[in-house]
């Protein structure tokens, strides 16, 4: 390491464009490494399993003319025709899931309770939902057509029976068998005994503290909040879309009809997360080529300023690989001194992130791999310059000495 001597007597003599490069190194590694933390907790959001098949789910939403307009009679009507469909697997009437919008409530495992209520999402359902929704009943059963109530804006109806998500189940049943325990709604003595546990459902707001806790009613309820659920035979989907649409208004047509995909309605949930992913993504690979750039330019500097001394090293015996090897030796100091600083910076930035924007702590690994990265494009943006400067002529640089 007969180097070492010159390179760090050559960085003394440019310490500021050093320190420059080797501060945005730094910075870069604190900027990035924790924009790939919310980058990967955003994506594992967006992507993580529904619950539902929202690839073959379309929704369908009327808006009655008429202020006297029968509800009930209405969803009843239209579910038959609708499951009358070939292209239709099953039909249900509710609030969809993924689309910011529903019902919610604080519910116990013992009655008349206030305090320490876990939020849950309410699905109000008929015994269609779990095939509707494209669901996985674990344990228990559905429910039989018989336990479905009805009611309205201006009515209550209560359920004896209930059926919740794995994760509820495993909240409040964690060391026991759920099935027959009963439930409550927050400061409510009325049992709703479990019949039933489906594997998964965000519920309407998948990136609440409610998500995953939800729990489905028996009831048919008479409100303009509700739509139709409809689950789509595989590849019949988006032809779904235009049939709903007609036939809705063929059975009815003083209303207002909406039909939309679940996925589209899931997609305009998570717009802001998308977007969030793109922009930060956009922010590390600029940055990443700003740092490129900037090492890329000083070493051309630095070879244009050094020419003759580098002529005057072949002109001794120094070979190619010596003098790129010398180059990349100096920006591989750059860059380790610029990520131990930008090491500790990351953490000072991700606390202030955790601490007042709740976002997640940063991994060890996470940045091990951020700083390994920035090493590697370091050292290949300084790769081009280094051969350059490997070939230049002691013939030539010789001449005018």
């Amino acid at each position: 390491m007969l180097e070492l001597r010159p390179i760090l007597s050559a960085l003394w003599r440019h310490k500021v464009s050093a320190l420059l490069i080797a501060l945005q190194l730094g910075l870069t590694l604190a900027v990035i490494s924790n924009a790939a933390v919310i980058v990967q907790e955003r994506i594992q959001q967006v992507t993580r399993p529904t619950g539902v098949a929202v690839a073959d789910i379309v929704t369908a939403h009327i808006a009655p003319v008429a202020k006297d307009y029968d509800l009930l009679q209405a969803f009843r009507l239209d579910l038959a025709m609708i499951r009358a469909l070939p292209e239709v697997v099953a039909a249900t009437v509710s609030r969809a899931p993924l689309t910011g919008s529903g019902s919610s409530s604080g519910v116990q495992a013992e009655p008349n309770r206030e305090v320490g209520a876990t939020p849950a999402a309410i699905f109000m359902v008929d015994e269609h939902f779990i095939d509707a929704l494209g669901m996985q009943l674990v344990a228990g059963r559905t429910f039989a057509a018989e336990e479905i109530g009805e009611a309205s804006e201006t009515t209550s109806w209560r359920s004896n029976t209930v059926i919740i998500t794995q994760q509820l189940a495993d909240k409040f049943f964690a060391n026991t068998q759920a099935l027959g325990k009963a439930i409550y709604f927050s400061g409510e003595d009325n049992p709703m005994e479990v019949v039933g546990i489906v594997a998964r459902n965000l519920g309407p707001w998948p990136n609440s503290t409610r998500a995953g806790n939800a729990i489905f009613l028996p009831i048919l309820m008479d409100t303009q909040k509700h739509d139709f659920i409809v689950r789509a035979a595989p590849g019949q989907r988006d032809g779904l879309v235009k049939l709903l649409e007609e036939k809705l208004a063929e059975r009815d047509s003083e209303r207002v009809i909406t039909v939309k995909t679940l996925e589209e309605q899931k997609n305009r949930y998570y717009a802001g997360d998308n977007t969030l992913i793109t922009m930060l993504s956009g922010v590390v690979g600029l940055l990443t080529f700003i740092v490129a750039l900037g090492i890329i330019g000083l070493t051309v500097f630095w070879v244009a300023q050094r020419q003759k001394q580098i002529g005057v090293r072949r002109a001794l015996g120094a070979n190619r690989s010596t003098i790129c090897r010398y180059f990349l030796l100096e920006n591989l100091m750059i860059a380790t001194t610029g990520i131990s600083f930008g090491v500790a910076a990351a953490q000072i930035f991700n606390h202030f992130l955790v601490s007042a924007f709740n976002q997640p702590p940063l991994p060890p690994a996470t940045v091990a791999s951020c700083a390994l990265a920035l090493v590697l494009i370091s050292l290949v943006a300084a790769l081009i310059p280094s051969l350059r400067a490997a070939n230049i002529s002691p013939a030539t640089v010789t001449r005018s000495l």
